[in-house]
């Protein structure tokens, strides 16, 4: 198990960035779970600015943290399928910037800190564009190995990373019974998946997703990315914006599915209010 902390200010040069002792993991984990105040919001920082950027977390195996932490401006971003957090001061910041030691300089140290002492309680609405739908970014899917195997079409087409291979219905607590339209489409709506009719235009939230099933075999997702074409992730393979046939997806109802000859429907997806696992 291991928790890293990296703290985001740097623009040519990397970030720094130190792993936290098991003391510091469970004062973190404490201190998160003190927040009980939600907010659909995103920290500032996710979209890129000269300077401070706040500090993303990634936690390896630690059962008291999710895998994926960002924190900026008083507003913890999860990463995952709960709401992200919010608070009004800058004491969480400050202390991870305290668990850095020798890692980053005091010129550096005394820059971020004259930051927080700004105001940390500045939530960012980022626009629509940015905030709801999610890039064709295979990146953060494929270059991690353990990312890659360990996540599926499910995971990406929530934009969410578990590590759990997730499976429809597992978070609701009851996962599909059989490979078909209906009972996958159940259980997919019981993690807070909402069947549309249509797949046209740009969601106020979230992303769209499309379902087709391998008759009593298999289930497989698409998801429709800011550029408007469609992209998925094969089991454990990589991430990927083409068909079988090696065509950009316009359409996932007709596009080469190969065996996955079912086509169930579209869905809208907000990563805030879905729970997958």
């Amino acid at each position: 198990m291991s928790v890293t902390v990296t703290l985001h200010i740097f623009s040519g040069r990397p970030d720094p960035a130190w792993e936290l002792t098991p003391e510091q993991v469970r004062e973190l984990a404490a201190r998160l779970a003190s927040i009980q105040q939600t907010t659909l919001l995103k920290p500032a920082g996710i979209v890129g600015q000269l300077g401070y950027r706040g500090f993303s977390i990634n936690a390896v195996r630690e059962p008291a943290l999710e895998p994926q932490i960002y924190i900026h401006k008083g507003i913890v971003d999860l990463a995952r399928f709960d709401l992200n957090r919010i608070i009004d001061n800058a004491e969480l910041e400050e202390w991870l910037l305290s668990t850095a030691g020798d890692v980053v300089s005091d010129e550096v140290r005394k820059a971020v800190y004259n930051e927080l002492q700004r105001g940390t309680n500045r939530p960012f609405a980022l626009p629509a564009a940015v905030l709801t739908v999610p890039p064709f970014d295979p990146g953060k899917w494929n270059n991690d190995p353990s990312i890659r195997t360990q996540n599926n079409c499910y995971n990406y087409a929530n934009d969410k990373i578990t590590n759990t291979f997730a499976q429809p219905g597992r978070g609701s607590g009851s996962v599909f019974t059989a490979f078909e339209c209906a009972n996958v489409d159940a259980a997919s709506r019981r993690d807070g998946q909402v069947r549309v009719a249509s797949a046209s235009g740009t969601p106020a939230q979230g992303q769209f997703a499309a379902l087709v099933v391998w008759p009593n075999i298999d289930y497989h997702w698409y998801r429709l990315d800011d550029n408007t074409k469609w992209s998925h992730k094969p089991g454990q393979n990589p991430a990927r914006n083409t068909d079988d046939s090696g065509n950009l997806i316009d359409d996932p109802r007709t596009c080469n599915r190969g065996n996955y000859t079912d086509f169930c429907g579209f869905y809208h997806c907000i990563p805030a209010n879905t729970r997958i696992l």
